[in-house]
């Protein structure tokens, strides 16, 4: 593979969403920065996270289609951290809680697309097909496995 350019990207990646438009910053050979995710053809904001030295570290945060936000919070060197929040794609609140080094600690809460609580035991069998990472193929990121840009001729 050839080396990446320190530089400024912005290329288009074909997903299931369609064209996808990734933008951000390579240093070192490694993402670095804010990266931004979004569907090429209406322009909607899809993800946004940041980088360290090729992954995740800071800030992140999720969108559905129609512009409500899907999921917000850290990473710590490529793992959730801290509180995060998951909501269901009409902006009702489903999930909350804290990750340290990617495992959830400490209580959560979860609610149906009603509102209502539930237990961690009837919400998982009701959203089991509920996934809280995501990769290439849907769309979103999860760790390395992002499109490489172009490299500069």
């Amino acid at each position: 593979m050839a080396e990446i350019a320190d530089a400024r990207y912005s290329f288009i990646h074909n997903t299931l969403f369609g064209p996808t438009r990734y933008e951000g910053e390579y240093r070192g050979g490694c993402r670095e920065g804010l990266w931004r995710v979004t569907n090429e053809l209406t322009g909607a904001p899809m993800w946004e996270t940041t980088w360290r030295n090729g992954v995740w570290h800071g800030p992140a945060t999720g969108w559905w289609a129609n512009g409500n936000l899907r999921d917000q919070g850290e990473y710590r060197e490529g793992l959730n951290h801290g509180h995060w929040r998951f909501w269901f794609e009409d902006g009702t609140l489903a999930a909350e809680g804290r990750y340290e080094a990617g495992k959830k600690v400490g209580a959560w809460n979860y609610w149906d697309e009603a509102g209502n609580p539930m237990s961690y035991d009837d919400w998982a069998e009701q959203y089991e097909q509920w996934d809280w990472a995501y990769d290439d193929l849907t769309g979103f990121p999860h760790g390395s496995n992002w499109p490489e840009p172009p490299t500069h001729p």
